[in-house]
């Protein structure tokens, strides 16, 4: 329960409803009917994002991210994009949907075996309107029984939360700068020379499983990426 909290809580933040400080706790657990203990729960997950630091004895104050960029990507929030992301959610257009055999490369990527069946998902997503990233994304049959491009059109990781209780429990991301493949050119607004921000993440279940991994290209003017560290060591 404190997972539907926190996501709710976060969509919330990056909408703009809190503008400077969450509400108590109190009024927390009287309005979505939970325990202290399930509030807290939610509260560190959103900690834990960085979109909010702690003041001892004062609550939770969001974070502000207005004086760097107007889009901010938070890489502290190692799922679901697509909801997390200021300004968003982002809206989704599929553009490709199939089942395919793991390719070599695609084995190496996603730490799976070639040969096993992965669905393939590409998207354009946009951000109020804007073209922000295409996302070329993976999902193992053996851990994901069923996708489709209906729900590939929504939130994946809401699907996967809601119908098969699949909650990711650690992510890997890569940053780096790669020139978009020749097949996706007429997909894009880019003049097709030079190179993409593009993130590489694999996300894992607790069992340490692979459940996705996705390749991303940005073309969003002005995108900032935000990281949020915690438990620094002042005397190192």
């Amino acid at each position: 329960m404190y997972h539907d909290i926190a996501e709710q809580l976060i969509q919330d933040i990056l909408a703009g409803k809190y503008p400077v400080k969450l509400p108590t706790e109190q009024v927390l657990m009287n309005r979505y009917q939970a325990s202290r203990n399930t509030i807290r729960k939610a509260l560190d997950v959103i900690f834990a994002h960085g979109l909010v630091r702690r003041v001892q004895g004062s609550g939770y104050y969001v974070i502000d991210h207005s004086e760097q960029s107007s889009a901010v990507l938070n890489m502290s929030i190692g799922f679901d994009q697509t909801a997390m992301v200021k300004g968003g959610p982002l809206k989704s257009k599929v553009v490709k949907f199939a089942l395919i055999p793991a390719t070599a490369a695609l084995a190496r990527r996603g730490n799976v075996a070639v040969g096993d069946p992965v669905y393939q998902v590409v998207r354009l997503r946009y951000l109020k309107g804007q073209l922000y990233d295409l996302e070329e994304s993976y999902f193992p049959q053996i851990i994901v029984p069923h996708l489709s491009a209906e729900i590939a059109a929504g939130s994946i990781f809401t699907y996967l939360r809601n119908t098969y209780d699949m909650v990711g429990s650690t992510t890997e991301n890569y940053i780096q700068s790669r020139p978009l493949p020749a097949e996706y050119a007429d997909l894009m607004t880019t003049s097709g020379k030079g190179d993409l921000l593009c993130l590489d993440g694999i996300n894992y279940l607790a069992s340490g499983k692979v459940f996705n991994f996705s390749r991303t290209y940005f073309v969003y003017p002005g995108l900032t990426l935000y990281y949020h560290t915690t438990g620094i060591d002042l005397d190192q």
